[in-house]
């Protein structure tokens, strides 16, 4: 858990930045190589505003396609999600992660609200765990 938190941690300013500048944001892939660096990962098909849904499946793909170079990967991607413990649907980013030693994926949501100002507001964050996709 301390390399998928030290991803987390490097990447996540990025994505409150987009957002304070943007209200959104595209998916977009970072990792953990085997020799410890943190790197950046994307793709792009020629499609300025790609669905998220593809974008995200290629990015899997492209990961896949050099896992043997990663020990942990995150796909960031903006989603409206239902919190299981309100019920309340909100805009939340969503974090896909993999390690290669853990069992399971995880995905992580943090749930937020962006004011007029652009000033980014977190609620309390809530994780699934799922069947591994990429190692």
């Amino acid at each position: 858990m301390e390399d998928i938190q030290r991803l987390l941690d490097s990447t996540f300013p990025f994505v409150t930045d987009l957002l304070k500048k943007y209200g959104e944001f595209f998916p977009f892939a970072s990792a953990i190589s085997v020799y410890d660096s943190i790197a950046q990962i994307g793709t792009y098909e020629g499609n300025e505003k790609p669905l998220s849904d593809k974008l995200i499946i290629e990015l899997k793909i492209a990961i896949i396609a050099k896992k043997e170079r990663y020990k942990v990967i995150a796909i960031f991607y903006d989603v409206r999600a239902i919190n299981p413990k309100t019920n309340i649907k909100s805009d939340a980013i969503a974090v896909f992660v993999e390690a290669i030693n853990d069992d399971k994926s995880i995905t992580f949501y943090y749930p937020y609200h962006l004011t007029d100002n652009k000033h980014l507001i977190f609620f309390d964050a809530w994780r699934e765990e799922n069947n591994k996709e990429i190692f």
